[in-house]
């Protein structure tokens, strides 16, 4: 019998960070001058919406094609991505695939930039062994994509976030 999975302890946590830090990105798209970080007003960029499940397929890959992905974690093969049924979750399955809900009507919510940082974080870590679930350093493999993907002022934004919702990030 397999060895039981430690209990993902501060996925909740990861997941308030998150949503807090993407409804600042979504302000940002919808055109919010600056957003307040730690007590500063700063520019964030306008999150990326995609279009279909090929469009976020070619992101992802462009994404693991970044010096500083590859850097920290060699050359990765890209994720297959897959319809999820239900409409409310995304989520990552070993060896590599990344389900996301794409519904026939209305906003397809998962395909954008943050959902997408957040799984392909999943791939990285998981595939390279470094964390499982969202414990440390799968919060710090999330702001390495930030910083390469969003920027320096994304990636603190997603810091302070984390830190407001007591998330251990670890270190790469």
């Amino acid at each position: 019998m397999p060895a039981p999975t430690p209990r993902d302890a501060q996925r909740a946590r990861v997941y308030r960070a998150e949503d807090a830090w993407a409804a600042q990105l979504d302000a940002a798209r919808l055109g919010a001058q600056l957003a307040t970080v730690g007590g500063s007003g700063v520019l964030l960029p306008a999150e990326r919406r995609l279009g279909s499940l090929a469009a976020a397929g070619d992101y992802a890959a462009r994404v693991l094609a970044l010096p500083a992905v590859r850097a920290a974690f060699g050359e990765v093969e890209a994720p297959r991505l897959r319809t999820r049924r239900g409409a409310g979750r995304a989520h990552w399955e070993p060896p590599g695939t990344i389900a996301l809900p794409v519904p026939a009507h209305g906003e397809p919510w998962a395909l954008r930039e943050t959902v997408l940082l957040h799984e392909l974080a999943h791939h990285l870590a998981e595939r390279s062994g470094r964390a499982r679930g969202h414990r440390a350093p799968y919060p710090a493999v999330v702001l390495l994509l930030t910083t390469a993907v969003l920027g320096e002022e994304a990636a603190l934004a997603l810091r302070v976030a984390y830190g407001e919702q007591r998330v251990e990030v670890g270190s790469l």
